[in-house]
């Protein structure tokens, strides 16, 4: 099986943050979010990754190289211009061995259990799987309606609060797929292509169709500068199980390593202290507050999140 992260974007609804760095590779806690995606990958055997770049692509070359330092095997697919979702993987064509594509968007979080996602796939026989999560407001999403095999009727999309009630559908595409390759000869090349709004209505109406997946845990779209402070606090809060190298010192309150608190800080959970950081005797990090490497505080921060190389004075 191959892997496929589709790291493209211009993060534009993250901005400011990703005026200079590509949105995959925004840190969660001190590591980029796109080393997160490839680790999950090769936790579950699939090392093999083609990694689809766009804005930036040089950064995420540079930092990833071939993956060897990850322990997988990493080729790119730069978009010279924007292709979509689809025509973005299917931009890497060339490198498809005829296995399995696993497909990931790379502005999401989740702890979606690819071993299950992956059997399912194999078990049901579909086109392709997508990976579904339950929301409690899918207005501002596009609905996948199953039928009780899990098979893919229609995709709707974003509903009125009172047609999301009428349907009785809660279930949404997670931004995960399982793909068998000869889909995307369905695709053209070099044009802009949707899996959304084109490729995945098709296979619908196929004789093999498509599979939801439907995946009881945690699930978000990190692409906005509120809901990537939010995953940082669903993690420090359990919500989200993530592998952190600090250390929960007090309840919810974690410190990595290296870093010097003076006894008469004041800490309150959730928060999170980088590795090297200073804090003076008159530190007050308030709930929220996720400090990175290599900062000093002697002062009050309010709830937030405060970027690597943050200094307070």
């Amino acid at each position: 099986m191959q892997a496929v992260i589709v790291a493209g974007g211009k993060g534009t609804r993250l901005r400011p943050l990703t005026h200079r760095t590509p949105k995959p590779m925004l840190p969660l806690f001190e590591r980029p979010f796109l080393v997160y995606l490839i680790e999950r990958c090769r936790q579950v055997g699939v090392t093999d990754i083609i990694l689809n770049v766009h804005y930036a692509a040089r950064q995420v070359q540079d930092y990833l190289g071939e993956g060897k330092d990850f322990g997988v095997h990493i080729r790119y697919s730069v978009e010279e211009t924007p292709l979509d979702t689809c025509g973005a993987v299917k931009l890497g064509a060339d490198y498809f061995t005829g296995e399995a594509l696993l497909v990931f968007n790379a502005d999401i979080l989740t702890d979606l259990d690819l071993n299950q996602l992956i059997r399912w796939h194999q078990d049901h026989g579909h086109l392709g799987t997508l990976a579904l999560a339950r929301v409690p407001d899918p207005t501002a999403y596009g609905l996948v309606e199953l039928d009780p095999q899990g098979r893919v009727l229609s995709f709707r999309e974003k509903p009125t609060a009172q047609q999301a009630q009428q349907w009785g559908i809660d279930t949404i595409n997670a931004g995960t797929y399982l793909l068998e390759p000869e889909v995307f000869a369905r695709v053209p090349a070099g044009v802009p292509w949707s899996f959304e709004r084109q490729l995945f209505p098709q296979l619908v109406e196929t004789a093999r169709g498509l599979g939801g997946f439907v995946s009881p845990g945690y699930w978000l779209d990190i692409g906005t500068p509120q809901k990537y402070a939010q995953a940082h606090t669903d993690i420090l809060t359990g919500l989200m199980p993530y592998p952190l190298t600090a250390q929960e010192v007090a309840p919810q309150v974690w410190l990595a390593p290296e870093t010097q608190v003076d006894p008469m800080a004041q800490l309150k959970g959730p928060c999170y202290v980088g590795p090297r950081c200073h804090l003076g005797p008159l530190a007050r990090l308030a709930a929220g507050v996720v400090l990175g490497a290599d900062s000093a505080v002697n002062a009050t921060l309010a709830a937030g999140l405060y970027p690597a190389g943050t200094l307070v004075l």
